[in-house]
């Protein structure tokens, strides 16, 4: 350990009373000469932060900071000051999550075949929509490494109440408009689709699509990858087959554009009569709007995915009727 500074205010505290003062805790202290516990400067979860009682210093093994009172009180009032910054920051908090899932999925084989298995395979739509990966257990640690508080954390919805990744084992889909993120899991089960309680903006893909003359607008973001894929950059998707007021005021917004609406083909028809009660919205505000046809059973993902060809997709729109 380094040497301890020379400052007043050791004289009067010690660096144990300091820190207690600030809500240490010693995970043991037997009277011995070094006492550990928890580093208060990142967030650990096995002590690896030391105090010297005699030395007047300390040091962390999981960060590698240490010193005396001065490093000490610069460092613990600089994290202060950041956690108030940061709680304030719900927009930064997420961008840091965003490109947090993205560097997972690179290392994760799971989620990468998951995403073959769909189709989706091309790096550049990937990063264009910035498709990351939650492999749990670690999102709450970097975060507070970053500066951020548990509250914080809490408030952004990224966690539960006991501090789980809600995204574990999910392909994740930053939603940058409304500062939101939507889940898909990778597992079988009920609870494949996840998303923050926030409303879910306008629709996904307008900013590019808009300069064109024709639109298709499909349910989900795996769909808008296959088409992206594919060639058609026109495409948007509703994030669901329910059309909010500001998305159906994009697509009717007097630019005089035909709509294609391709919503999944379900077994159940519910896909089919959401695309048709759309096409009844837009032809009520003078947008000329067609359906397209899928082979029932199958959304445009997984149409691609099972062989279609953007030449095949090309005639399914000629084919469309309103």
């Amino acid at each position: 350990m380094k040497n301890a500074d020379q400052n007043p205010f050791q004289q009067t505290v010690s660096l144990l009373d300091y820190l207690k003062r600030h809500g240490w805790k010693p995970s043991r202290d037997d009277g011995r000469e070094e006492v550990p516990g928890l580093c208060p400067l990142h967030h650990e979860a096995h002590p690896s932060f030391y105090v010297n009682r005699r030395k007047q210093v300390f040091y962390c093994h999981g960060c590698h900071r240490g010193g005396g009172f001065a490093q000490l009180r610069s460092w613990l009032e600089g994290r202060e000051l950041s956690s108030v910054k940061l709680a304030a920051d719900p927009a930064g908090l997420m961008e840091v999550a965003y490109r947090f899932y993205q560097q997972r999925l690179p290392a994760s084989p799971e989620a990468r075949v998951y995403l073959q298995q769909r189709g989706i395979n091309d790096p550049e739509v990937i990063g264009r929509m910035r498709i990351g990966y939650a492999p749990g257990a670690c999102l709450r640690q970097h975060l507070c490494r970053q500066g951020y508080t548990r509250d914080a954390i809490l408030s952004s919805g990224l966690m539960d109440a006991r501090s789980r990744d809600r995204f574990f084992r999910c392909l994740t889909f930053p939603l940058e408009e409304t500062g939101s993120l939507y889940g898909r899991s990778i597992d079988t089960g009920p609870w494949r689709h996840h998303f923050l309680p926030r409303s879910k903006g306008g629709l996904y893909g307008w900013k590019q699509a808009q300069q064109f003359c024709g639109l298709i607008v499909v349910e989900g973001l795996f769909d808008l990858a296959a088409l992206w894929q594919a060639g058609f950059p026109q495409t948007v998707t509703a994030l669901g087959s329910r059309v909010n007021p500001v998305q159906l005021a994009q697509l009717g917004d007097g630019s005089h554009r035909r709509v294609h609406v391709c919503f999944d083909a379900d077994w159940n028809r519910s896909g089919q009569r959401a695309a048709k009660y759309l096409c009844r919205q837009l032809g009520g505000m003078g947008v000329e709007a067609l359906r397209v046809e899928l082979p029932c059973g199958c959304d445009p993902a997984g149409w691609f995915a099972a062989g279609g060809s953007a030449a095949d997709f090309r005639r399914c729109l000629e084919r469309a009727r309103p």
